[in-house]
């Protein structure tokens, strides 16, 4: 059906202008009316401001930054850059001053302010992108150390869409997707999976205005969208939620026994799902009991896995043949190994392929760390089965390798402790590699007026019952509960290094 592949993404963007023309590619609520952008337009636009930029003195091939929440103006300012063949720097507008000036200095970019646009449609001269050039500069929040620029290429991109679309065919001109956008464009994830692989199908984005559940449903129910990305807290949220309503009303739970798929629909209506193929889940694990859980219900979780260094996608479940708790198979043009595995055949995640990123900008220390002959290191500890899924265990920084030799991956033990609606989060960790200790912060609405004592019954209790469903070796020893939220990456990972220097004492022990 593509005539001719893209080979950068401003090809990408004139063909779909193209081919879809009036068609509606993004939408938005201002001021409380649900205003669109045609894929012309935006093409246009996007010819227009790079004209702008090119006049006001910015020189080809450099780096441009932008910054600001999901919009269409931000979409418009993203592609200006790219056509007037500059690089893009995105920059979370949830950056504090100091980390935006460093990003700013150190890449030598002048951040563009939104210029009033008028419709044009005279064309610029094509530029000649290779694609080899830097299509972006994304500076990763991490969950260790200073943010890193990954520098992502046309060619990194436009090969992860094409092989998502041979996994998941998001071409088709009898139902247009419509993809609903919560999670931040600065961040790959919601960009190639949301964004671009959007306008290369010409189907439609509509940018939700605001991220409580509240705000989501009501624009749902507007846009009845057919495909989310998600990060897995997202996810939990509606889990506690929909367990809270079954506990609250038998009716609802002999629906939910007898028919879980009728239920699913009630679900669905309420919150403006009705129309939802499936979910996307990436970027955090996602556990596996809230997986199933959605799926008997009618709800479709498709998992992915990859990072920011892979333009993100490494490997994605198939949608006719999803297995819970993997995420899927190899995208077709990357390869993986699994190096230093263990006896259970768990190793180290290596990958290679077209979707590999150029290396970290202006910093071949840290590139040279991850990438070893075209082999990028994830860090990432998983294993295959059989038919060649992969499984994710966990973080080969957090491991916890105990003295009989055993690994333990804290991740799996948290996800567990976050399936109860007592729990909103958890670090688990090991300062002498056999005691292993969760810092626990409850649920406000779950202890709204209940004393410290019996909050610390509780707490250990649900601790207790976790236990029981984990190996000996890696049940929790001792349980200290805070109040504070933990510190988070852009996509709701909790950043480890306060445990460098932690004092436990700032805690309350549980039991």
């Amino acid at each position: 059906y593509m005539e001719s592949q893209p080979k950068n993404l401003y090809e990408m963007l004139r063909n779909s202008a193209g081919r879809y023309g009036q068609d509606t590619a993004l939408t938005e609520i201002k001021e409380g009316k649900l205003v669109s952008i045609s894929f012309r337009s935006l093409h246009s636009k996007a010819l227009y401001r790079a004209r702008m930029l090119l006049e006001s003195g910015i020189k080809p091939k450099s780096n441009v930054a932008i910054s600001g929440p999901n919009s269409i103006d931000w979409v418009i300012g993203f592609f200006s850059i790219i056509y007037a063949n500059c690089t893009v720097v995105p920059i979370d507008p949830k950056l504090n001053k100091q980390a935006v000036e460093f990003i700013l200095q150190f890449t030598n970019a002048s951040l563009i302010k939104n210029i009033p646009i008028t419709e044009t449609s005279e064309e610029l001269p094509s530029p000649l992108i290779d694609e080899d050039s830097i299509a972006e500069i994304l500076f990763t929040s991490g969950t260790t150390g200073d943010p890193k620029g990954v520098m992502l290429s046309h060619k990194n991109l436009i090969s992860n869409l094409r092989d998502i679309n041979q996994v998941i065919p998001f071409y088709n001109r009898d139902t247009i997707y419509k993809s609903f956008s919560i999670l931040p464009l600065h961040h790959v994830y919601e960009l190639t999976g949301g964004l671009l692989n959007s306008i290369y199908n010409g189907n439609m984005v509509h940018f939700c205005s605001k991220i409580d559940l509240a705000t989501m449903s009501k624009e749902m129910k507007m846009t009845l969208p057919s495909i989310w990305p998600v990060v897995p807290l997202i996810l939990e949220k509606i889990f506690k939620g929909i367990k809270k309503n079954l506990e609250e009303s038998t009716i609802k739970r002999a629906l939910f026994r007898i028919t879980p798929k009728l239920f699913g629909i009630l679900v669905k209506h309420k919150l403006g799902l009705d129309k939802v193929k499936f979910i996307l889940c990436g970027g955090a694990p996602l556990n596996e009991e809230i997986e199933r859980f959605l799926d008997r219900i009618g709800i479709k979780i498709v998992q992915g896995y990859g990072l920011s260094e892979a333009s993100p996608l490494i490997s994605v479940n198939p949608p006719t043949k999803t297995k819970f708790g993997s995420v899927g198979k190899i995208i077709e043009s990357c390869n993986i190994e699994l190096r230093d595995k263990n006896e259970e055949g768990h190793g180290i995640i290596f990958a290679k392929g077209p979707n590999i990123f150029l290396g970290y900008y202006k910093n071949p220390e840290s590139t040279n760390d991850v990438l070893k002959d075209g082999w990028l290191d994830t860090g990432d500890i998983g294993y295959l089965d059989d038919e060649d899924y992969l499984y994710i265990t966990g973080r080969e920084k957090f491991v916890i390798v105990n003295k009989g030799g055993k690994n333990i991956y804290p991740e799996e033990i948290e996800e567990r402790l976050k399936t109860s609606s007592l729990v909103k989060d958890s670090v688990v960790f090991s300062k002498d590699d056999q005691n292993i200790v969760a810092i626990i912060q409850p649920e406000e609405l779950a202890i709204e007026g209940k004393h410290l004592d019996e909050i610390k019954k509780m707490v250990y209790n649900h601790v207790l019952d976790i236990n029981k469903q984990l190996e000996s070796y890696k049940r929790v020893n001792k349980v200290y509960i805070t109040e504070n939220d933990f510190e988070k990456t852009s996509t709701q990972k909790i950043k480890r290094d306060f445990l460098k220097n932690l004092d436990i004492n700032d805690y309350t022990l549980a039991n």
